[in-house]
């Protein structure tokens, strides 16, 4: 997730700078190549941003179960990579978003519950170059390794346990997507666990979907089987929208 992650999933802000140069006098640039069929075929298969954030959930997708007193948030500047004070490297790797393929469109959706202190992420990557089924293997690579690590957001140190757990040994989970699987962080402060993270990632044909949420440590994450099933069948939609 990147330097964020909400604590661990962060929403992206994509900026586009483009730089017009007026060219006065100097002979014109050569023309640009015509692109060939491929590329063009390539392009034209791409989703368009409004088709990816067609697979993210919205407010109506929560389970009662988990609060109804959701509203959109931004996702808050909690920690990153430089606020590791102890674990491993591939901790530090994993919340700068260094693991994985490079994604080439990301869009995500934080929703807040202030009631019962509840979290709901959603968010869709699009992998122009193929790379969508090198992210899962990647997290089970990096948490083989890091399976504890501490983050210092202020001064109250946070200890995050993670622990993997891959669809297949989830109940109710096993037929979602291609590939698939949990990854759950349980934040402790002064050794008493306080929050329960819940990431659950389904890879359909190399698009990559999230969903899952924050709630109090201990309780029932059965909810989040909803979520997350929700998540895959607007994924699955959206891959057949876009072939």
């Amino acid at each position: 997730m990147r330097t964020s992650r909400n604590m661990l999933a962060a929403g992206t802000a994509f900026l586009a700078l483009t730089l017009l140069a007026a060219c006065g006098d100097d002979p014109e640039p050569d023309p640009e190549p015509e692109p060939t069929s491929a590329e063009t075929e390539d392009a034209d298969a791409a989703p368009s941003g409004q088709e990816l954030r067609s697979a993210l959930l919205r407010i109506d997708d929560i389970p009662a179960e988990l609060g109804t007193d959701f509203e959109s948030a931004r996702q808050a500047e909690t920690t990153g990579g430089d606020a590791v004070t102890d674990g491993a490297q591939e901790c530090i790797d994993y919340l700068d978003s260094d693991y994985g393929g490079d994604e080439s469109d990301r869009y995500d959706f934080e929703f807040r519950d202030d009631v019962v202190v509840s979290a709901v992420y959603t968010s869709i990557k699009y992998f122009e170059g193929g790379d969508g089924d090198e992210e899962l293997p990647a997290i089970r690579d990096i948490f083989e390794v890091c399976d504890r690590f501490e983050v210092t957001p202020g001064e109250q140190p946070i200890e995050v346990t993670a622990e993997l757990v891959e669809f297949a040994d989830l109940p109710g989970f096993e037929d979602l997507g291609d590939d698939g699987l949990r990854l759950q962080f349980t934040l402790s402060e002064n050794g008493t666990p306080t929050r329960a993270m819940y990431y659950h990632f389904i890879e359909i044909d190399g698009i990559v979907a999230q969903a899952g949420g924050q709630i109090a440590a201990g309780d029932d994450p059965s909810p989040f089987l909803e979520v997350a099933t929700v998540a895959e069948e607007k994924l699955q939609d959206l891959v057949d929208e876009i072939g």
